[in-house]
């Protein structure tokens, strides 16, 4: 079952097509990743498909509803969790005042919350304001917020930058872990080494299409290399399409 369905899809700004005609579909329970060279329509495609942004032409189908009727819209936004960037979150606000803030939005009870945090345990920085906590504590509290709904459909935007290789691994342990196993989640990263390593599907985005829509392994065999970063290189420079 595709979870999401993009057919025929431009998106222009003014005169300049930042996507071009672009069609894939995403598989429930997978993490993919978006990646592309900076420009390329990636944060354009990603606003599209949080019903933030419209297309100018094609159709979008996010978890079963068309994207074009504002009912649906409003369905798709219930059921779906986004990761803030670091800059999103109130510097000055504990994270138990966040938690019942962010939960209060989404008519979440105790009992999700307590379970959140004993998966991220975050039970010893409930107290601690958001600015004192380190960057892999920070990336961990605003996963957390974003499973908080129990969503189907998960956005995830560079969750690791900035992290070392330890709390990169952590992070990505709560991500592909625990009741985030049979998720759908969609990550926007500049890191080859992690499509590599955590994703099951890779969108290469080029010049406003879609030049690969596949797992990391298949593209590395049809193009004959061994690490990720490689294929990408040949894919985005060498400009060859599905």
């Amino acid at each position: 079952m595709s979870i999401i369905n993009v057919q025929n899809v431009t998106k222009k700004y003014g005169e300049k097509t930042v996507l071009n005609n672009i069609d894939f579909q995403i598989p429930s329970g997978e993490t993919v990743a978006i990646v592309g060279p900076n420009g390329t329509g990636k944060t354009t495609l990603l606003e599209i498909l949080m019903t933030i942004r419209k297309v100018d032409s094609g159709k979008v189908n996010i978890l079963g509803e068309d994207v074009d009727d504002q009912k649906n819209v409003d369905d798709i936004r219930g059921k779906i969790g986004v990761m803030l960037q670091e800059g999103g979150m109130y510097n000055y606000i504990k994270l138990k005042e966040a938690l019942d803030l962010f939960a209060s939005f989404y008519a979440v009870g105790k009992e999700r919350i307590e379970k959140l945090v004993d998966y991220f345990e975050l039970q010893p920085y409930l107290n601690s304001k958001y600015e004192k906590l380190s960057g892999g504590w920070k990336q961990r509290f605003l996963l957390a917020i974003a499973f908080l709904q129990d969503p189907d459909l998960i956005f995830l935007d560079e969750p690791t930058t900035g992290l070392d290789p330890k709390a990169t691994q952590l992070v990505w342990d709560k991500i592909k872990g625990g009741a985030q196993k049979d998720k759908t989640i969609l990550v926007s990263t500049h890191s080859m080494e992690e499509v590599d390593k955590y994703c099951d599907r890779v969108i290469v985005l080029n010049k406003g299409k879609v030049v690969e829509n596949d797992s990391p392994e298949k593209i590395k065999e049809k193009l004959n290399v061994d690490f990720f970063s490689d294929a990408y290189f040949k894919l985005v420079e060498g400009g060859e399409k599905q």
